[in-house]
């Protein structure tokens, strides 16, 4: 009979139960550590879901300071509430959030020009030739200011721009350097023209010759999305719809009033956004105010491009809370209410980051 080795069985049991020690604190730090995440994340969810309620609340707030302008004046211009980060920051006093942030900037989108308004819908075949000029002008002057050469032209970028939107004539491109849906059907991926009103801002910058330094800008420099608008659409004579295409002179850019000018008085923009900011609010009430302007005498805007008021407005809220951040950036459309009472705000566009 073999002798009994008591000190290596206690041996063995000995390492059997530090090994299962071992397991155990290992689970039960595992354990600990997949509980305080769980926590952490669901402390993080319900602090992104405040920042998104907060800067929704912010969004709501401004339309109703906005339906409040209205009330008080048919005209739009930076020295109201809605425009004057002062004065609106006042009139948002009651949004304040105690434990949180919350900053809401509203602009004027009929300060921009409307891509939409390019071509005459209805039929939607063909150009408008005025917007076409200050199409061709507002992409010379961003392509100018941006320092960029391209293959394309100006003239080449908007006839590309008309061919996405036209409708019903998919197979007859748009003087030598447009395209239709042979051109996008044969890239790398392929991806279908609109043929049709574009919906969304960034359907620019597919368009043949739309470079993405071209649209996007740079850090100090506009570029065409900042210039550009889907927005816009009206009901038309025939109960269809149409974009009139008009701009706010109250509150364009300068480039946007540049290229709003015949080329002769273009560089007067400069001038025009420096009378504008000094320039008293009942100033800006009167239709031809930019021919006070010195050397502007002789200018004569066409009445069926400009407007001194607004109905369209994009606002953008952002909020924090518990150190995250969430923003809101919404398109409305100020009308008056179905019932004929009052006016109202709708939402047409909408995004949340």
């Amino acid at each position: 009979m073999k002798p009994k080795h008591p000190k290596r069985e206690r041996g063995i049991a000995l390492l059997m139960t530090l090994a299962f020690i071992a397991l155990a604190i290992s689970l039960a730090v595992e354990t600990n550590r997949s509980a305080r995440l769980a926590l952490e994340s669901s402390d993080a969810v319900r602090s992104r879901l405040i920042a998104g309620q907060m800067a929704t609340a912010g969004i709501h707030g401004a339309m109703a300071l906005l339906i409040q302008d209205r009330y008080a004046s048919e005209t739009d211009h930076p020295k109201e509430t809605w425009s004057d980060p002062e004065k609106r920051n006042e009139a948002l006093l009651a949004l304040a959030f105690e434990d949180g942030r919350l900053a809401v900037l509203i602009t004027d989108e009929t300060a921009r020009i409307q891509i939409n308004a390019l071509v005459d819908f209805p039929p939607s075949r063909q150009f408008n030739p005025q917007q076409q000029q200050i199409m061709e002008r507002a992409i010379d002057l961003v392509r100018r200011d941006l320092g960029l050469e391209g293959d394309l032209m100006p003239a080449d970028m908007v006839n590309a721009i008309k061919d996405w939107l036209d409708t019903g004539d998919d197979e007859a491109i748009t003087g030598l350097n447009g395209a239709e849906s042979d051109y996008y059907q044969g890239l790398d991926p392929p991806y279908q023209i609109r043929n049709g009103p574009m919906l969304h801002i960034g359907e620019l910058a597919r368009v043949k010759g739309i470079s993405a330094t071209l649209f996007e800008g740079r850090e100090d420099r506009a570029g065409l999305r900042d210039l550009m608008t889907v927005h816009g659409m009206a009901p038309s004579a025939d109960g269809r719809y149409t974009f009139t295409g008009k701009i706010n002179l109250n509150t364009a850019s300068r480039t946007v009033l540049a290229a709003l000018m015949p080329p002769e008085y273009s560089d007067l923009a400069e001038a025009l956004v420096a009378y504008r900011e000094e320039a008293d609010a009942a100033v800006l009430e009167g239709q031809a105010w930019y021919q006070d302007v010195p050397g502007a005498g002789g200018l004569e805007l066409n009445a069926d491009l400009i407007t001194l008021a607004t109905h369209l407005f994009r606002i953008q809220a952002t909020a924090e809370w518990n150190g995250f951040q969430r923003t809101v950036t919404a398109v409305v459309e100020r009308l008056m209410a179905t019932d004929g009472r009052g006016w109202t705000c709708r939402i047409l566009a909408w995004e949340m980051s």
